[in-house]
């Protein structure tokens, strides 16, 4: 990758944008900027304002985005832009451009990134070998496998964050009641994700007969931090939403070589994700609960990871 590669990575709130070089064995990225997606009308939008500000010209791009990805083209599913390879090609003169889910591109980061940028959650003992699982809420909740392949690494997307919400406690299940009746189907997206917890905080508020008022996500946190009783419960059913879904997947995928969080959402309730009863509920699974009881969990802490991935599964498809 002596050339750079235009990469990009997409989501409900920001669209960060980059030049990637590969520089000896690792992925350098140059030229960060990040943008509000609300200051923009459309994707093309951004990209040309990143491309006017750096002056890059690249022959290539890989653009991460939050939303399914099918034949070249992707929706974001919290915010409302659509991204086609063909128009971006067309538009901006790339001739090679390639648009992945974005936890595609975050699980593609693990291997590339240095034992620095992940702290442990819950230690243990990964299979060589064995899948990694790549998941986490942040303004919404990817998902994403990674495979040891002969070729390198395969990655396996979906949209498992939009599995049902499995509630465990009373809680839990009144919480899920409420949010049924008012939203239908309920996910682990809703409950755990940036673009849920409005919908969850209005419910604590109905079930501790507290009357609705908006507030920001750091001041839920600082009023769990002070004792606040609706607020600690709150940060703690969405941190076992979290180890609950990952524990899931991790069993349905066999993910023994470990499980990575990732996310916004992630990192600012980490100290709920790392305690006895997150781990229990990680690892209970009944008469496989031994199955997961020696997965670790870590979490990741590099903002730059689903650039760094981008870059790294391009470079990939690229020599294959």
């Amino acid at each position: 990758m002596e050339e750079a590669v235009l990469v990009g990575d997409v989501g409900g709130t920001n669209a960060r944008f980059a030049a990637a070089y590969r520089r000896g064995d690792w992925i350098r990225i140059e030229q960060f900027e990040r943008f509000a997606g609300e200051a923009f009308p459309d994707f093309n939008a951004a990209l040309k304002t990143y491309l006017d500000m750096t002056g890059l010209r690249p022959a290539a791009a890989c653009i991460a985005v939050a939303g399914p990805v099918r034949g070249g083209k992707a929706q974001l599913t919290n915010r409302d832009w659509s991204i086609s390879e063909a128009d971006v090609s067309e538009r901006f003169g790339i001739a090679n451009v390639l648009v992945v889910n974005d936890f595609v591109a975050m699980a593609r980061s693990v291997p590339e990134l240095e034992p620095e940028a992940f702290s442990v959650v819950l230690p243990g003992t990964p299979v060589p070998d064995a899948p990694i699982l790549v998941a986490g809420p942040g303004t919404g909740f990817g998902v994403s496998t990674l495979i040891p392949s002969a070729g390198g690494w395969a990655v396996l997307a979906g949209e498992g964050g939009h599995m049902a919400y499995a509630p465990r406690t009373d809680l839990e299940r009144e919480l899920a009641s409420l949010l049924a009746r008012d939203h239908g189907y309920v996910s682990n997206e809703l409950v755990a994700s940036g673009s849920g917890l409005e919908e969850v905080h209005a419910a604590f508020c109905e079930i501790f007969g507290r009357p609705y008022a908006g507030m920001a996500p750091e001041d839920m946190r600082a009023k769990a931090y002070d004792g606040d009783e609706m607020y600690l419960a709150l940060i703690r059913v969405r941190a076992m939403a979290v180890m609950g879904a990952v524990g899931d997947l991790a069993l349905a995928n066999g993910a023994l070589g470990g499980v990575v969080l990732a996310g916004g959402v992630s990192e600012r309730i980490a100290g709920f994700l790392k305690t006895p009863e997150a781990r229990e509920r990680f690892a209970a699974r009944g008469p496989m609960s031994g199955f997961l009881a020696e997965c670790p969990v870590r979490l990741l802490h590099a903002p730059a990871a689903p650039l760094i991935g981008a870059a790294a599964y391009f470079a990939q498809l690229r020599q294959g």
